[in-house]
């Protein structure tokens, strides 16, 4: 056993060492695009980020960024820490499949023989190293995210009820669950993902402890969801609700101090719970463990699980009874009830952090609790809203009338007021289901539950708000399901889980494409019958780093495991099988995610892979058994070993490593400084989404980019947090002028600003009179809706911003020798029947600035960007608003060019973050981003305006730069490089345009080459990318023209009608 155990420890390490070496390598030196910039800086500052926060995995992460020896290098000392997590995780999964391997060849404690052995060894070593080179895994081991220390904690608590099973009969065994306790209750501060471990774990307790019957089994299924739902929904909000109104009462009625109720609660909970677990060790006095255990149930909140009082009573009483019960009857449970959740709440204490830090206000204090109500609010992530389970309306659904919702309240004055609240749609009756998959009434969302589903639906006759009758094809209750079946769990859980085990087609986000984002085999005959012909693939897709194929060979050795399990070990199988269900399955019900996510999902169920990576060791012995019949033991072991990890974890590191290396990759970094770099000095920049606002977050709370420029997140605007900060200095940054008081922007109010136009007000009204009718409380400037309500409203929708041409002039807006296009003032006409709180906020900011701090916006052509595009000046990656009007021709080419200011920024401050470098690898996020900020667009535009100039040599050189920077081979094709074409004709370069023209025939033709020899189905579905190809040429073929060079444009056009004929021709087929 000795041996065994000396051996079993090695490579366990020895799993760990290959994993850390292999993130460690592959690590991406900086932050990453979506939440990484996001994580890092509140983890470098201790700082608030997104509902419902990571206090845990921020602690940790600060901790590791301690050690960076400069600010450039916090973001890759947090990656390390993800690297390493990792690495851990894959040493617990060797030693939980070699637990589970030796029970079913050796026994539990039996030293198994030299063949045994090398089988359960190689077991271990081919699951885990399966996981660690896995998709999903390895891409979030290489990140600033919580996923890779998510899971070393699920890895930690299911090895540790392993070694629970070990020592369970033995004394003080319990300190195994009470460990298990202690680290859920601490990965409750860096994802709830961990919480769905403890079925699994409870059945590990179920078999140990008692012989197994069907009706035990069911108890324990019922028992194991029991305690998730108590602690998810019970202990971990309930105390926080609890709080509030402990709060509420001190404050408003005794009116004490704010927190005092907070604290109350905390000294009752503490003192109930101490004396509990005091009391209940020594067990002499059943009324004291009785009264301080209820005490500890009732202070805890653990019972408040619903918004029904009466439910919750009800709770409460099944609580209190099971305490009488256990301090009767086994008064030792009751105490390992209690410890355990004494050590989950020391762990959620981490929490803390949060509403410490919010108090201190730090430049990043999203949603700000620093109240319990907004603390609240924040671990309920109500910014994100709700998504029905049970019971909910289809995508169709009438809403009926109003109801009011929950209120919000603010501390104003030493108490806490209500200043809104909700309005919860009510929806007629006949569009209400059980179990709703297709709910969201956005109209891009129908139209995917429609394409799922084949939808038909029934013909229902609807009234609407006004009296007005329709018919209405509701969906059937087979639909909702279909549209589960085949979205939901087929495409954003099954798709991800043969990524990981079969393999993958390209990284390209997947929306039901055959071309974009399967899953593939690499078996020609199973690849074609479900994705089509993979014979005439062009070049540039048979060679993506991100196309990896495994042939089915981890998934089969999968389930070979799976079977081996289940015909050897029943209780063991049961026990993984869960783990993976309620990892995968489960979370995909929960979820019940809308269509067409900004994102891939699969790092949500990397749980549920990791219990299939169990099977996948497993399946290595019965390999081994199969091979044993034919050969020895020891040769079988070996013989099983060795193949398994050579066509499994050794296949996935050699097809997975290119396109998970991002070594070298500084883009991310790159384009946040990029964009920063484009605003003027004190300078304020909309922006919108997360790509575009946190690695600018990063750049500046990190590394100290460009403090004085003022990022305003327009989605954010909406929220009164965000505007209250946006009034705040933060570093070098001035406040935003912003007169609005917290009364006009409170949670829920004027969320919409209804625009109701007064036929008495003639042509436009000045800006600041605009934002002054808002501000009033004046009773002229509200309007009286039905219901009785007043709310703000605006009385035209046409606005007028003033411009003092001396101020701009000073300021240098416009420079001296462009004074004459000054226009007097900007006229705008607002659309739509409503403005959002964020423009609102915008006109309040446009009409206090009055031209002293540049104003900038990423992009135009939103609706926060109030119609200003005529008045956009490129200057990076944004656009200066100017006082000089442009002539826009469409929604890419809008706003002016200063060839000063932008040939300055693109060619003397820009940087590409080696995007350049042959060995680095852009994703596809990455290729997106570099096309959202229209990166080799504005360089092309760029030369456009020198040459207008005729400043042709820095025209050429400023096309030269990008596509130095941003090369063919790293960047392929996108619909901006006719733009590049366009301008080195224009600039004379025709050598260069000719060579890239060629270029462009071989690759689109290649593409459409391979489009056109598919099946009529499989062509439809590349015709947006068919009609991009042909916009591209023929945009090509124009440019040659517009140069005089119709040779080539009659080339261009003879290759367009041969590929345009085939594809019409198959078309009408």
């Amino acid at each position: 056993m000795r041996q065994y155990r000396l051996l079993n420890i090695s490579l366990g390490w020895a799993s760990f060492l290959v994993a850390a070496i292999t993130y460690l390598l592959t690590v991406e030196p900086t932050l990453s695009l979506w939440d990484c910039g996001e994580f890092i800086a509140t983890s470098y500052k201790l700082e608030v980020g997104h509902p419902p926060g990571a206090p845990m995995f921020m602690i940790l992460a600060r901790f590791f960024a301690l050690f960076a020896p400069d600010a450039s290098k916090v973001a890759l000392s947090v990656n390390i820490m993800s690297a390493l997590t990792s690495a851990f995780t894959i040493m617990f999964l060797f030693w939980t499949i070699t637990h589970l391997a030796k029970k079913l060849i050796a026994g539990g404690d039996k030293e198994p023989g030299t063949g045994s052995m090398i089988a359960i060894l190689g077991a271990g070593m081919a699951g885990a190293l399966a996981y660690a080179f896995s998709d999903t895994f390895w891409f979030s081991a290489v990140e600033g995210e919580v996923y890779g220390t998510s899971s070393l904690m699920t890895a930690v608590v299911f090895w540790a009820i392993l070694k629970w099973e070990n020592e369970a009969d033995k004394p003080y065994a319990n300190r195994w669950l009470i460990l298990i306790a202690y680290i859920i209750g601490l990965s409750i501060g860096v994802h709830l993902l961990n919480l769905l471990a403890i079925p699994a774990i409870v059945f590990v307790y179920y078999f140990r402890k008692y012989e197994f019957s069907w009706k035990g089994f069911a108890g324990a299924l019922v028992i194991s969801l029991a305690i998730l739902a108590f602690i998810m929904w019970g202990l971990l909000p309930g105390f926080i609700v609890l709080a509030s109104k402990f709060e509420l009462f001190t404050v408003n009625n005794i009116g004490l101090p704010y927190n005092s109720g907070l604290y109350l609660l905390l000294v009752l909970f503490i003192t109930s719970i101490i004396f509990a677990i005091r009391w209940s060790i020594d067990g002499s006095n059943k009324q004291k463990v009785m009264a301080s255990g209820f005490a500890t149930v009732l202070f805890s909140g653990i019972w408040l699980m619903s918004e029904s009082t009466f439910v919750n009573i009800i709770l409460l009483a099944f609580l209190a009874l099971l305490v009488w019960r256990f301090s009767d009857k086994n008064v030792v449970v009751l105490n390992t009830a209690l410890s355990v959740m004494l050590v989950i709440m020391i762990g959620y204490s981490s929490f803390a952090t949060i509403y410490i830090r919010s108090n201190a206000n730090p430049p990043m204090d999203e949603n700000n609790p620093e109240n319990i109500f907004s603390l609240l609010y924040y671990l309920n992530r109500e910014q994100y809203g709700d998504r029905p389970l049970v019971k909910g309306p289809y995508f169709n659904a009438s809403i009926v009338s109003y109801g009011r919702g929950k209120p919000t309240y603010n501390p104003i004055e030493g108490e806490y007021r209500i200043t809104n609240r909700d309005l919860e749609p009510e929806y007629d009756e006949n569009f209400i289901t059980l179990f709703p998959r297709m709910y969201s009434p956005q109209s891009d969302h129908v139209k995917v539950y429609k394409q799922w589903n084949n939808f038909k639906g029934k013909p229902v006759q609807v009234t609407d708000q006004s009296g007005g009758k329709r018919i209405e094809r509701k969906p059937t209750f087979v639909e909702n399901l279909k549209f589960m079946f085949t979205y939901q769990m087929g495409h954003m859980y099954f798709r991800y889980f043969m990524w990981n085990f079969a393999g993958r087609q390209n990284d390209t986000q997947g929306y039901g494409s055959p071309f974009d984002g399967n899953w593939i085999s690499g078996i020609k005959a199973l690849d074609k019958s479900r994705i089509g012909p993979q014979d005439k693939l062009p070049d540039y897709m048979k060679n993506d780093p991100s196309r990896n194929k495994y042939y089915l060979l981890p998934l089969l050795l999968g389930l070979a495991g799976l079977y081996y399990q289940l015909n050897k070990n029943r209780k063991d199988f049961w026990v993984v099988l869960l783990l993976f269900i309620m990892t995968g399955i489960a979370i995909v019900v929960y979820l019940n995610q809308s269509p067409n996510q900004p994102r891939e999902r699969d790092y949500a169920y990397a749980g549920s892979f990791y219990a299939f990576s169990i099977w996948i060791g497993l399946g290595v012995l019965f390999l081994y058994e199969l091979i044993s019949k034919l050969a020895g033991s020891r040769l079988s072991a070996i013989i099983a070993g060795v193949l398994s990890i050579a066509a499994v974890p050794v296949l996935m590191a050699s097809q997975n490593w290119d396109d998970h290396d991002r070594s070298g990759r500084y883009t991310a970094t790159a384009v946040a400084t990029n964009y920063l770099k484009s605003v003027g000095p004190n300078g304020v920049l909309f922006t919108n989404g997360d790509n575009d606002t946190f690695p600018l977050w990063y750049a500046q709370e990190v590394e100290g980019v460009r403090t004085d420029v003022r990022v305003c997140n327009l989605m954010l605007f909406n929220t009164d947090w965000y505007i209250d900060q946006m009034k705040k200095q933060s570093y070098e940054s001035e406040p935003m002028k912003l007169t609005m008081p917290k009364s006009k922007y409170y949670d829920g109010v004027n969320n919409q600003v209804f625009i109701m136009e007064n036929p008495r007000l003639k042509g436009f009204i000045e800006i600041d009179k605009i934002v002054d009718f808002i501000r009033s409380d004046n009773q002229g400037t509200k309007y009286r809706f039905a219901n009785g309500e007043e709310h703000d409203y605006l009385p035209t929708r046409k606005i007028r911003i003033p411009v003092d041409r001396e101020k701009v002039l000073a300021s240098g807006t416009v420079k001296p020798e462009d004074a004459d296009l000054i226009v007097p003032y900007i006229d705008i006409t607002l659309e739509g029947n409503y403005i959002l709180k964020s423009q609102m906020m915008v006109l309040d900011f446009l009409a206090q600035n009055d031209w002293e701090r540049p104003v900038y916006f990423v992009t135009g052509y939103h609706n926060d960007a109030l119609g200003l595009e005529e008045y956009f000046q490129l200057e990076g990656n944004a656009y200066r608003l100017v006082p000089i009007k442009s002539k826009n021709t469409n929604w890419l080419n809008y706003g002016r060019i200063d060839t000063d200011i932008l040939y300055d920024n693109l060619m003397n401050k820009f940087t590409w973050g080696n995007a350049s470098d042959p060995d680095v690898y852009l994703d596809f996020y990455h290729r997106h981003t570099l096309l959202v900020v229209r990166s080799r667009l504005n360089y092309a535009k760029l030369a456009k305006a020198l040459v207008d100039e005729g400043d042709n040599e820095r025209a050429v050189k400023a096309l030269d730069h990008i596509m130095n920077k941003l090369p063919l081979s790293n960047l392929p094709w996108d619909n901006y490089m006719p733009d590049i074409i366009d301008s080195y004709l224009l600039a004379g370069k025709h050598d260069t345009a000719f060579e890239l023209i060629d270029e462009m025939k071989e690759y689109y033709g290649a593409s459409l080459d391979y489009y056109t020899s598919l099946p009529a189905y499989y062509m439809r579905n590349a015709e947006m990318e068919m009609q991009l190809s042909f916009g591209s040429l023929q945009r090509v073929a124009s440019s040659c023209r517009n140069n005089s060079l119709e040779e080539k444009a009659k080339e261009i056009d003879a290759m367009l009608q041969e590929y345009m004929a085939r594809f019409y021709g198959k078309m009408q087929d």
